[in-house]
């Protein structure tokens, strides 16, 4: 599997995000994410919205999951999503749960690190329960990742692992040569051009 290129639809508003997903798509983009915000403020039906619209394409939801986890990646596995999130900081059985639940309708569980602090240990921990990825997060109010030696660290671990957090084009290679994948939002989502912006991501990654 090559790397994958999520665009990361940080937006609250459905109309907004399906427009610039088409032009993301237009310049050759392949997975695209329903973020949270999107989730919370037009529902689940954001992910049935997004997989009626492009039915080729991977999408993640990033629910965030802290508890119910099965539940959580029922709605959004039967939303249409392929992937969802579950924090790296809930109960274990929460994850188990939620692993479960995507190994029974073949999808997938990726855990998000946002607000870990010991991020190496409690990897080895979630890999062994049997999660699919794993994605350094750092959030929209901490900057942007630049935890490169912690990614190279991850890799050696057998699970895909992903980064998300302000990548543009002047870092998406530096990650793009270590990562499974990667989510993209700001860089497109507030450009005045996305179809430029998307493809100038796509380029710089090398996938154009």
């Amino acid at each position: 599997m090559g790397l994958e290129i999520f665009l990361s639809l940080d937006l609250i508003s459905l109309g907004e995000a399906l427009r610039i997903a088409r032009l993301a798509v237009r310049a050759g983009f392949k997975e695209m994410e329903a973020g949270t915000p999107l989730i919370k403020s037009e529902g689940i039906a954001s992910v049935r919205y997004l997989r009626r619209e492009f039915p080729e394409s991977k999408i993640f939801a990033d629910m965030k999951t802290m508890d119910t986890g099965a539940l959580e990646a029922e709605l959004a596995f039967k939303a249409g999503a392929d992937i969802m999130s579950v924090m790296a900081v809930a109960p274990n059985e929460t994850i188990k749960e939620a692993a479960r639940k995507a190994d029974e309708m073949k999808k997938e569980v990726l855990v998000d690190t946002l607000g870990l602090r010991d991020v190496t240990s409690r990897i080895r921990e979630l890999v062994d329960i049997g999660i699919h990825r794993i994605c350094l997060h750092r959030g929209i109010d901490e900057g942007v990742f630049r935890e490169y030696d912690l990614l190279d660290r991850l890799k050696e671990m057998d699970v895909k692992v992903g980064v998300a957090g302000g990548i543009d084009t002047s870092t998406i290679s530096d990650v793009a040569r270590r990562a499974d994948f990667v989510m993209v939002g700001r860089a497109i989502t507030k450009s005045d051009n996305p179809e430029r912006a998307a493809e100038s991501i796509l380029r710089a990654a090398g996938l154009l």
